[in-house]
C-alpha cells in the first residue's frame, strides 16, 4: 500500500531531524571539542596574550619526560557556560615549526585523546614520525600508540602559529566514520557558506580538489573545519604551489583518524562483501596486490601519514611553505564512531569473505605497513597509483566480460615479445 502525501512529508521531516541530530553529534568531538581548545574565546589574540603572561609567571621550561603511564596533573580551567575547559598552555600544543625538519626522527605528529572522566580537558601528546614507522604494526592499539608518545605537560615555547586563524582539515578515510563526517561537512558548509553555489554532489566543496579547497577556505569565512578525501596524493594542501596572496595566513591542523590495522582490514572486507554480495572481484584483484573499494593500502591511516609527512618534507625541500602553517593531529576514530553508532546504526549484510582474502591482503602489504617511511618521491608515487588504477579497471572490465584468463595470456605473450 503506497504512502499518502501527508505520511511521506512526515517521514521526510523525521529524516531531516535525524540528520540534524546526527550532524550535531558528529561535531561533538571532531569540531566542538577541538575548537574549544584551539579557539576557546572569540578574541583569540587576547587569549594568546593571557597564556603568554601565564607562561612568564610560572616560568615553564623544558619538556615533559617520555612516560609509559599517564600522570594526573592539575589543570587550570575557565568556566564557559555549563562546561569547564582548560586554559593551560598545553591546550595549544602546536609549538614545533615543521618547516625546520628534514629527518623523520625530528618530525612530530600530535596525538589527542579523550580522558575517561567526563568534563576533563583533552589530553595532548606528541610522537616522532620515526617511532611511528618502527613501532606501529598490525595489532597496535591507540593505547599503545599513546605509550610511544610524550605527554605534553607544561611546556615552554611560543606557539609556532600564534595569532593565526586555525582551520581544521578532517582527512576522511574509509572505515573510520568517513561517510558520516563527509555528509555532516557538506550540510554544514552548504548551510553556512552563501558565497559558493554548491553543485549537485555528495561531497563538500573542495573535498577532492585542491584549488576548490582553497577557494572554500578563502570564501567560507564562517567555517573553521573542512573535510577532504584522505590519502589522495593529488590533495596537495601542505605543499600547495598556487597563489595565496588574496587571503590571510592560515594555520591548518590536519586531523587523521587512528584505527588498528587488523580491525580496519576486516571491516573493509566486510563492507566489500556487503556491497558486492561475494568476494570474487577482491579475490582476483588481490592476486595482483591491487586495491578495491575501501580496501586500498593507501587509505589506511598510517599510509596517509606517510603521504602527509612526505608532502611536508617536499615542501621544506622546495621552499613551498609560504605563509601558512601545517600540523598533523592523530585521534582515535572510536571517539567519533561511538557517536555515529548512537545516532545511526548501519545495517550490513550478515557474513563476510573467507579468511583467505585477508591473508592475501596481509601478504601484499604487511611489510609496507611496518617499514615504510615518508613518501619522498611524490611524483613517482602519483604515477604508481595511476598505473595501478588503470590496471584495476582493466581487470574489472575483463571480469565482467569473463575473458580475464585469455587477456592475461595475451598480455604475457606481448611482454615476452617486447623483451626478445
Amino acid at each position: 500500500m503506497s504512502a499518502t502525501p501527508k505520511q511521506s512529508a512526515t517521514k521526510h521531516n523525521v529524516m531531516i531531524k535525524r540528520i540534524d541530530i546526527l550532524f550535531g553529534g558528529i561535531l561533538i568531538w571532531t569540531v566542538v571539542s577541538t575548537m574549544l581548545l584551539v579557539r576557546q574565546h572569540g578574541d583569540y589574540d587576547a587569549l594568546q596574550r593571557k597564556l603568554a603572561r601565564l607562561e612568564k609567571v610560572k616560568n615553564f621550561v623544558g619538556k615533559a619526560p617520555k612516560l609509559n603511564k599517564k600522570k594526573h596533573r592539575k589543570v587550570d580551567v575557565h568556566q564557559t557556560g555549563d562546561r569547564k575547559v582548560s586554559t593551560k598552555v598545553n591546550d595549544f600544543p602546536f609549538t614545533r615549526s615543521l618547516e625546520k625538519f628534514t629527518r623523520s626522527k625530528n618530525f612530530y605528529i600530535y596525538v589527542v585523546s579523550t580522558p575517561a572522566s567526563e568534563g576533563a580537558p583533552l589530553e595532548w601528546a606528541e610522537v616522532s614520525w620515526k617511532d611511528l614507522v618502527i613501532d606501529w604494526g598490525r595489532e597496535t592499539t591507540f593505547e599503545e600508540l599513546l605509550q610511544m608518545s610524550t605527554p605534553l605537560g607544561n611546556n615552554g615555547g611560543e606557539p609556532a602559529a600564534e595569532g593565526m586563524q586555525k582551520k581544521l582539515v578532517l582527512h576522511c578515510l574509509p572505515k573510520a566514520a568517513s561517510t558520516t563526517l563527509r555528509r555532516a561537512c557538506y550540510k554544514h558548509m552548504k548551510d553556512n557558506c552563501e558565497a559558493i553555489e554548491f553543485p549537485r554532489q555528495q561531497d563538500p566543496f573542495g573535498y577532492r580538489d585542491t584549488e576548490d579547497f582553497f577557494r572554500a577556505v578563502r570564501e567560507c569565512t564562517d567555517i573553521d573545519h573542512f573535510c577532504v578525501q584522505g590519502g589522495d596524493a593529488e590533495m596537495s594542501i601542505i605543499n600547495y604551489e598556487g597563489n595565496t596572496d588574496d587571503r590571510d595566513a592560515m594555520h591548518f591542523v590536519h586531523m587523521v583518524p587512528f584505527r588498528t590495522f587488523d580491525d580496519w582490514v576486516e571491516s573493509a572486507i566486510k563492507q566489500i562483501y556487503t556491497i558486492d554480495g561475494n568476494c570474487d572481484r577482491i579475490d582476483r584483484l588481490l592476486d595482483e596486490c591491487l586495491g578495491y573499494r575501501e580496501l586500498y593500502m593507501e587509505l589506511y591511516p598510517k599510509s596517509v601519514l606517510q603521504l602527509l609527512t612526505g608532502m611536508q618534507f617536499y615542501a621544506n625541500g622546495k621552499g613551498l611553505n609560504g605563509k601558512d602553517k601545517h600540523h598533523i593531529l592523530l585521534y582515535n576514530y572510536r571517539d567519533v564512531d561511538e557517536i555515529v553508532t548512537e545516532r545511526h546504526k548501519e545495517v550490513r549484510t550478515e557474513g563476510t569473505c573467507p579468511k583467505e582474502i585477508s591473508e592475501k591482503f596481509h601478504a601484499c602489504h604487511d611489510e609496507t605497513l611496518v617499514g615504510a617511511d615518508a613518501i619522498r618521491g611524490l611524483n613517482a608515487e602519483k604515477n604508481r597509483r595511476r598505473h595501478d588504477g588503470m590496471k584495476m579497471k582493466k581487470l574489472l572490465r575483463c571480469m565482467r566480460k569473463g575473458d580475464c584468463d585469455e587477456r592475461a595470456e595475451e598480455e604475457e605473450e606481448d611482454a615476452d615479445e617486447s623483451t626478445e
